[in-house]
């Protein structure tokens, strides 16, 4: 979709520099389109600030109304209801197949739709995680153990938090595996004497339409044989939907001197889950302009991403369990690897025919950006539950979500405004490397078993405090007649 958009747009804009049409053939030459206000800004800064305006509207919808799925029925429905927008808008691009460039504002709030319906799919389905975790027969077990210390119980359950956010994140790139292989072979048939379908501009409109059925077929299982009578615990009395989520976040904040470990990790995340969107983003946009919109070449890059993704994670999985190797040391060790990502682009500022300038380049960093930030959404949720106190998961998570998509809209508005002065894309990248550097510092300073300790005494004063307010009513029952 962002190929479609970045296309159309391309089509309907002008090269700045002779005042002419923008040449398709050759997108890395300037392209600017018309936005806000009739400004005239290059198209690559118009994909960056489309995705702040879809995140920034994730923030607010889940902050606002995101309660609702933690309460009553409405779970299944708004997700079902997400899936349904987010499959449809994967599927109507092709109704612009023959457009000459003009009607890209209406790709343009397709794209946006499709990227808010696809976030909130991503965090309902997501909220599973540490219910699925923590209620593994190995890790109940050990939990009830009278045998095994505080240190070996978090030891278990470290484990297999760890084993299911992997497990987790590879078969999703499984899918993505699937998805791409079944593209790319059509890719190669003959289009027309001079090129292939996979480098016509239709085959983009076709990759959607299939990767929406797809999804449907996918999700048609979950929503038949998906238990009926589960719901979410009733609203609180007093409360409302509409402001439940912004008081759990002023509650989660309140409770930062107690837990400064967990909010120095959430801090951290807020840097690099910025910095990783941004990559994303970044990539999609110079990897548009260097193959000129050729849906089999991102295809194919995709397909080497997620081969290497399901062994990026399986191989920290395995590095995890052979070696003992904790998650805050896997997480370092994915954060830095994945870091030459932006060092790597800041090279294409200077350089003209390195720093992502290149084919070869966007194979090599297809493959590393499989192998090492793919784990890194497996990997930083285990962190974050290992730091969450046991009965606040769903305000921490909750908390971290919002923290997610509040700092997935900063970086592309950053490099957005820094293109836009510049005319230069690569010019972002020192600052997605400095978001990096930052988050790398601060994780660094996260005492893990200070932390445990922390939360030990904040779940024990939690305790007390619901005791002694037990206690406290029994007797008051007593005493009245």
């Amino acid at each position: 979709m962002p190929n479609i958009l970045q296309y159309l747009a391309t089509l309907s804009g002008t090269n700045p520099e002779t005042g002419g049409s923008c040449d398709v053939q050759n997108a890395l030459l300037p392209c600017n389109v018309k936005w806000m206000n009739n400004t005239s800004i290059p198209v690559s800064t118009m994909m960056l600030y489309v995705q702040s305006i879809a995140f920034s509207v994730q923030f607010l919808l889940f902050t606002t109304f995101g309660s609702l799925a933690d309460y009553g029925r409405w779970n299944r429905y708004i997700l079902l209801t997400a899936t349904i927008i987010a499959c449809t808008t994967q599927i109507i691009p092709i109704v612009l197949v023959n457009d000459d460039g003009s009607h890209w504002g209406i790709m343009m709030a397709i794209f946006i739709i499709a990227l808010i319906s696809y976030g909130t799919t991503l965090v309902f389905y997501g909220a599973a995680f540490p219910t699925l975790s923590d209620n593994l027969p190995v890790v109940r077990k050990a939990r009830s153990s009278n045998q095994l210390s505080f240190k070996e119980i978090e030891n278990v359950i470290e484990k297999w938090r760890n084993h299911v956010s992997a497990i987790s994140t590879t078969w999703s790139n499984i899918g993505f595996l699937i998805l791409t292989a079944v593209l790319a072979g059509p890719g190669y048939i003959a289009w027309n004497p001079q090129s292939m379908l996979g480098d016509a501009p239709i085959y983009n409109f076709i990759c959607t339409v299939v990767a929406g059925g797809f999804w449907i077929l996918n999700a048609i299982p979950y929503f038949v044989f998906q238990p009926r009578g589960r719901q979410g615990l009733p609203l609180p009395p007093g409360e409302s939907h509409l402001t439940i989520g912004w008081k759990s976040i002023f509650q989660a904040l309140r409770e930062a001197k107690k837990l400064r470990y967990l909010f120095m990790y959430i801090f951290s995340y807020f840097m690099f889950s910025d910095a990783v969107s941004t990559i994303g983003t970044m990539m999609t946009i110079i990897t548009g302009e260097v193959t000129n919109f050729s849906a089999l070449q991102s295809t194919l890059f995709g397909l080497i991403t997620a081969v290497t993704s399901i062994l990026g994670c399986l191989l920290f999985l395995f590095l995890s369990k052979t070696f003992g190797i904790s998650t805050k040391t896997n997480l370092l060790i994915i954060v830095a690897l994945t870091s030459i990502i932006p060092l790597w682009g800041c090279l294409g500022i200077s350089l003209n025919n390195f720093g992502f300038k290149t084919t070869w380049e966007l194979w090599a960093q297809a493959a590393w950006s499989g192998l090492f930030t793919a784990p890194i959404w497996a990997w930083q949720q285990t962190m974050l539950a290992e730091l969450t106190p046991k009965g606040k998961e769903n305000l921490f998570f909750g908390l971290f979500g919002i923290v997610n998509k509040a700092s997935s809209w900063i970086g592309p508005v950053v490099v957005g405004a820094i293109s836009q002065s510049t005319s230069n894309v690569w010019m972002g990248w020192p600052f997605v490397l400095a978001l990096f550097v930052v988050a790398t510092i601060i994780v660094l300073f996260i005492d893990v078993d200070a932390a445990k300790q922390e939360l030990a005494d904040y779940e024990n004063s939690i305790n007390s405090t619901t005791a002694a307010t037990k206690s406290i009513t029994s007797i008051n029952e007593k005493v009245e007649p």
